[in-house]
């Protein structure tokens, strides 16, 4: 089962490259690992006026995959499985937009084994790094003895950290714009525009009317993206780390909160700083576990 999981991350998982100067690592891994994981430095990034500081990590170069979390669940049915790992895939029809089709294929069909999977609880997201640190405990990627990898969920400072990629602009390509020089969409999130804009006639105040057609399905014409976009989609940022803004927004560990906004948010809120409250398995919330070394006890 361990083998099965490194083939398929590799096979799934884009190789990114195209940055001249990329940050040092202290340790040279081997280029399996590298390939799916980005080297993020240490650093320090203010969050509330507050600078905090950060130690270096590796961090999956896209989020999680519906195929590399159902090995995850697979790997569990020999053991027996915890229900509250399972992909909550009811969630997708208890939006107000009509989502069934994605209900019954999204997590399940190989069609989607690409995409991020969503509709996960936070314990399943930390049992499926638990493990992963289980299936790299016995696989050689060039650490000097005595030391390991450690995967978890990362905190609010180090996902900020690793979105900033040292650059100063609100998104993770650091500029201020949503779009290139050809008009293409630089992530998949809702755009919405002045058709989208209403006016309450009894209160005066402007409101934003969303629509089925705003939210992804005419992604052809907008974002190209069926929802949610395929794991490897879009330009990477200077660690090369792909789809940190929207998408499926990304699970932390020290809050019950998902950072980067997701395929529903509009352009506002799918910023590096961007927050939502997670309470519960969501079709707009996925995860990307970091890798943290430590020495073995």
């Amino acid at each position: 089962m361990k083998t099965k999981f490194i083939l398929g991350l590799a096979a799934s998982l884009l190789v990114i490259t195209g940055f001249k100067e990329r940050p040092k690592n202290l340790f040279k891994l081997k280029k399996g690992f590298t390939e799916n994981f980005a080297y993020i430095p240490n650093g320090d990034v203010t969050l509330e006026e507050q600078k905090i500081k950060t130690g270096a990590f590796y961090i999956f170069k896209t989020e999680v995959s519906n195929l590399q979390y159902r090995e995850f669940l697979n790997s569990l049915n020999d053991n027996g499985s915890n229900k509250n790992y399972a992909v909550k895939s009811k969630k997708w029809t208890e939006s107000e937009i009509y989502l069934e089709p994605y209900q019954e294929h999204y997590s399940s069909h190989p069609a989607y084994e690409n995409y991020p999977v969503v509709n996960v609880t936070k314990e399943g997201a930390e049992a499926f790094c638990k493990w992963l640190t289980e299936v790299y405990a016995d696989k050689e990627i060039g650490l000097p003895e005595g030391y390991k990898l450690v995967f978890r969920l990362p905190t609010r400072a180090e996902w900020t950290h690793a979105a900033n990629g040292e650059l100063a602009g609100p998104y993770a390509w650091g500029g201020p714009f949503l779009r290139n020089a050809k008009g293409q969409q630089l992530a998949n999130f809702s755009s919405l525009g002045a058709e989208n804009i209403h006016m309450n006639p009894e209160t005066g105040e402007f409101e934003v009317v969303s629509t089925i057609a705003s939210v992804g399905v005419a992604g052809a014409l907008n974002d190209r993206a069926d929802i949610l976009a395929p794991i490897n989609s879009y330009a990477p940022n200077r660690y090369g780390l792909v789809n940190m803004n929207g998408n499926a927004a990304e699970l932390l560990a020290d809050t019950d909160q998902a950072a980067g906004g997701s395929w529903r948010c509009p352009g506002y809120d799918i910023r590096n700083e961007s927050l939502m409250n997670f309470e519960e398995a969501s079709p707009e919330v996925g995860f990307r576990p970091i890798g943290v070394i430590s020495k073995v006890n």
